[in-house]
């Protein structure tokens, strides 16, 4: 990371209402990993969960109760800068906000969600996403009728007053790509908030400095897709089918699915007519730490989810050379197949998913595609001294 001291900046935390746990990935993400990045340029960062005691000493960490952060004392006796909240602007954490601003801190609220927080953005999305949330856990028929009561039911202004007084407390409310900046803003728009429109800003989501390519490394004709594959969200039927009907088209390309769910993917392999000639590997859950050298060594990161706020998968790959191919409505997928990384597709189903992996791949195979250009231009922009200054800047003109 680069080392750069910035003035005016010298103690600032980020805080999550979450339970910490050593298991949990606090350090290679969100919250505790941008507090890595803010001690990177000088700063005195501490990353602030919930917990008892005073937590392993060898991280810059605090641990405290919901009592503690929602106690404006508590947060007075650090002589803080200012705090970057991983709250979600939810209403039951306002008491957090309030009490970071009634210390006199500044606030930047960073909002993990696509913008479509209201149907009044987009309501056929709205519907959508909500039907996949409830589909995690109930039959479909239940899950679509609980989708459309919950649209319905958000779609009246006044159900989002709590949200709005949570927003209320910011210097700067930061989205997690330029699509969701956009449609966030439409939402304060739709709620009649213009006034806080100019607090809305985007910073990306930051990967772990590990995160990077190797100069001149080759890369094999492989694409790898990194998810949950157990959980209806990440679709693990479109992966198969698109990957199948991909990789029949251009033999001489394989695959690897990587993470948790690995028996599903295999079943669906199976069940694929011809599997027994697709070049798809399933090596499952791997060790975060080991995820770089399978992005180096593949060309194309595929994620077939129904939704997503970021996708971190896709981020890291980029940093390490990778091009991406994701749907055109996860807003940060444009963001990522932008300055020649990647191909968005339009509609989920398997040709178009096809189509956009086939574009990909012939990218790649004419020497369209560059991991080194790709690499150089994601760290700058993703790894976590960037992110971290990218927040900061967010609050500098309060």
């Amino acid at each position: 990371m680069t080392s750069v001291h910035t003035p005016g900046y010298e103690r600032w935390f980020t805080a999550i209402p979450l339970r910490y746990s050593e298991e949990g990935s606090f350090w290679v993400r969100d919250a505790g990993l941008v507090a890595l990045g803010m001690r990177s340029l000088g700063i005195d960062a501490q990353f602030v969960a919930r917990g008892e005691g005073t937590g392993p000493k060898d991280r810059p960490l605090i641990l405290a109760t919901l009592a503690q952060m929602g106690d404006a004392a508590w947060w007075r006796q650090w002589k803080l800068e200012g705090v970057a909240l991983y709250a979600w602007g939810v209403p039951r954490y306002t008491p957090i906000a309030r009490a970071i601003k009634t210390a006199g801190c500044k606030l930047a609220l960073v909002l993990d969600n696509d913008g479509v927080v209201s149907p009044r953005v987009w309501a056929s999305r709205y519907l959508v996403r909500q039907y996949y949330v409830e589909a995690e856990e109930r039959p479909r028929l239940l899950a679509a009728i609980l989708a459309a009561a919950k649209t319905a039911l958000a779609a009246i202004p006044a159900r989002h007053a709590g949200r709005v007084q949570h927003l209320e407390l910011a210097d700067a409310m930061v989205l997690p790509s330029p699509l969701a900046k956009e449609r966030f803003c439409r939402f304060l728009e739709s709620q009649g908030r213009t006034d806080l429109i100019k607090k809305v800003h985007f910073a990306p989501y930051a990967v772990v400095p590990e995160m990077t390519w190797q100069p001149g490394m080759k890369r094999e004709r492989a694409i790898i897709a990194v998810g949950r594959w157990q959980t209806v969200v990440k679709n693990a039927p479109l992966l198969v089918a698109a990957l199948a009907r991909a990789l029949k088209a251009r033999p001489a390309w394989r695959a690897r699915v990587l993470g948790n769910g690995g028996d599903i993917v295999k079943r669906l392999i199976a069940a694929t007519p011809g599997a027994d000639a697709l070049a798809i590997e399933v090596p499952g859950a791997v060790p975060h730490d080991r995820l770089p050298d399978f992005y180096r060594k593949s060309a194309i990161m595929l994620t077939t989810s129904f939704y997503e706020s970021f996708h971190i998968a896709s981020a890291e790959a980029l940093c390490c050379g990778c091009s991406v191919v994701g749907d055109a409505r996860i807003p940060s997928m444009p963001y990522m197949a932008g300055s020649v990384s990647g191909t968005v597709y339009s509609i989920p189903t398997t040709g178009n998913v096809a189509d956009a992996l086939l574009t990909e791949m012939d990218s790649w195979d004419s020497g369209d595609r560059n991991p080194d250009h790709i690499g150089a231009w994601w760290t700058a922009r993703l790894h976590p001294d960037r992110v971290a200054e990218r927040i900061l800047s967010t609050v500098r003109e309060y």
